[in-house]
């Protein structure tokens, strides 16, 4: 299989680094600094089926937002929620020593 032919570039070496266009510049270390954010915010992948997704995307965008944050934040106020509702259980179950099933 050939291998694909490249382009070259409009680029000057200088010394030891390369001449770039300035708006090229900014947008590599603006895209480079979004990349660093998002792996150190972590990633989570999720497997679903296409009418499940479909539903999603359909809500996100009645609110009007892409369907990606407002899977964050449902799930971000359901996970306040759960936990709102199942700490006062827990406290009563470690006090009176009697497990409530779920």
């Amino acid at each position: 299989m050939a291998r694909p032919r490249h382009q070259p570039s409009d680029m000057k070496v200088v010394a030891d680094h390369v001449e770039e266009d300035p708006e090229v510049a900014e947008m590599v270390t603006r895209l480079e600094a979004e990349a660093d954010r998002e792996i150190a915010a972590g990633t989570v992948t999720l497997r679903w089926g296409r009418e499940q997704i479909a539903v999603v995307k359909r809500a996100a965008k009645l609110m009007g937002v892409p369907y990606q944050t407002y899977l964050k934040q449902v799930v971000f106020r359901q996970a306040l929620a759960d936990i709102e509702h199942a700490e006062p259980v827990l406290a009563q179950q470690r006090e009176t020593g009697v497990r409530i099933a779920p």
